[in-house]
C-alpha cells in the first residue's frame, strides 16, 4: 500500500459539484456518467462524483506497487473479504470490495500522482535567507492550483473496527492517534498521515486534503473561496502532522482543505496515543467541523 490515489462522492447536483471544485483550483475530467476533477498536469482522476439523490462517500481508492496486486486478493479472501466488479457507474481497474462500514475500497497498481514540482521554499525566516534580490510580492500567484492530493479523513461508526481493517487487513501504518476519537495513518516513509479516521455514529467524508506550493497559494485560495460564498476555518497549524491549513465547507456538509508543511516520518517513526488539540493556534473552530451531517441514506450505488 502506497496511497490514496483518489475517492468518489455522490452529490445531489454535478453542476454545483463542478462550480464548486473549479472554484477550489481543480481540473474537471468528465466522463460519460461521471464528473471528475484532479490536480492541474495530474494523469490520475483524483475526485469522481455521481450523481445522486443523496451526498454520500461512494469509494476510496489506494495505490499498490506494481506486481503485488495478486498478492493483496490473495490477503483479503483469507481475511474474509469478498471480491466485486466495480459498481456501476464506477469503473476501473484493480480489486473492489468493501470495508467494514460498507464503502467501497479499490486497489490499483500506480502511485499517488505527484503533480507538477512544485518550486523549492524561498521564504526568509529563522536564519535562513534564501531569498536576495527577488521582491516576494511580485510572485505571490492569482489563483491557487492544488498540486497534489494529500490526505482523505473518513468518519467511521466504529473506530478500532476500521482500524484492524485497515492496518491488519490493508497493511496501512498507524502514525498517532487520541485515544478513540481519532486516529491518522501513513502508507510508507513521507507524509505523516494520507488516511485517517474519526469516530462518529455512521459513516461519512470529514475533509480530504490538498497540498499547494506556498503560504501565499494556501491564502490567495482561502480569499477566493471566502469571496465565492464559502467561507471556513483557517489559517491554522495542526498538532497531529503538524501541517498549517485553511478548509472550506463544501455544499453538502463535508470539509475540503488546503495544506502546507506537513509533517515527514521515516520507518523509524513509532506511533503514539495523545490528548492533541486540533490546532496548536487558529481562529475559533465552527462548530460543524465535527458534525457529521452526511445521510444515511442511499448507501448503495
Amino acid at each position: 500500500m502506497n496511497g490514496v490515489l483518489g475517492y468518489g462522492m455522490t452529490v445531489p447536483s454535478l453542476e454545483v459539484a463542478d462550480g464548486f471544485f473549479r472554484s477550489f483550483g481543480l481540473t474537471p475530467q468528465e466522463g460519460p456518467r461521471t464528473l471528475g476533477f484532479g490536480c492541474e498536469g495530474a494523469e490520475q482522476e483524483q475526485v469522481t462524483l455521481v450523481e445522486a439523490r443523496h451526498k454520500k462517500v461512494a469509494h476510496i481508492s489506494f495505490g499498490v506497487d506494481e506486481g503485488r496486486l495478486v498478492e493483496f486478493g490473495t490477503r483479503l479472501e483469507a481475511h474474509g473479504v469478498k471480491l466485486h466488479d466495480a459498481p456501476k457507474p464506477l469503473e476501473g481497474p484493480g480489486l473492489w470490495f468493501r470495508d467494514p462500514d460498507g464503502l467501497w475500497v479499490n486497489l490499483r497498481e500506480g502511485r499517488p500522482d505527484p503533480g507538477v514540482p512544485m518550486p523549492e521554499s524561498d521564504m526568509n525566516v529563522g536564519s535562513s535567507r534564501p531569498r536576495i534580490d527577488r521582491a516576494a510580492w511580485q510572485h505571490v500567484p492569482s489563483r491557487t492550483r492544488p498540486h497534489r492530493l494529500g490526505h482523505v479523513l473518513l468518519y467511521v461508526s466504529d473506530l478500532a473496527a476500521a482500524e484492524r481493517f485497515y492496518g491488519e487487513v490493508l497493511g496501512f501504518r498507524l502514525s498517532d492517534r487520541t485515544g478513540r476519537i481519532l486516529s491518522f495513518w501513513h502508507a510508507r516513509p513521507g507524509d505523516h498521515h494520507v488516511f485517517g479516521f474519526v469516530q462518529s455514529t455512521h459513516p461519512g467524508l470529514h475533509h480530504s486534503s490538498w497540498e499547494v506550493p506556498s503560504l501565499d497559494a494556501l491564502m490567495i485560495g482561502k480569499q477566493h473561496m471566502d469571496e465565492q460564498g464559502h467561507p471556513g476555518w483557517g489559517l491554522g497549524r495542526h498538532g497531529l502532522g503538524s501541517n498549517l491549513f485553511t478548509y472550506v465547507p463544501d455544499p453538502w456538509g463535508s470539509w475540503i482543505e488546503y495544506f502546507i508543511d506537513i509533517d515527514q516520518i521515516s520507518d523509524a517513526w513509532e506511533p503514539r496515543d495523545l490528548e492533541c488539540p486540533a490546532a496548536m493556534w487558529a481562529p475559533r473552530m465552527p462548530q460543524s467541523f465535527v458534525v457529521n451531517t452526511e445521510s444515511t441514506e442511499g448507501m448503495e450505488l
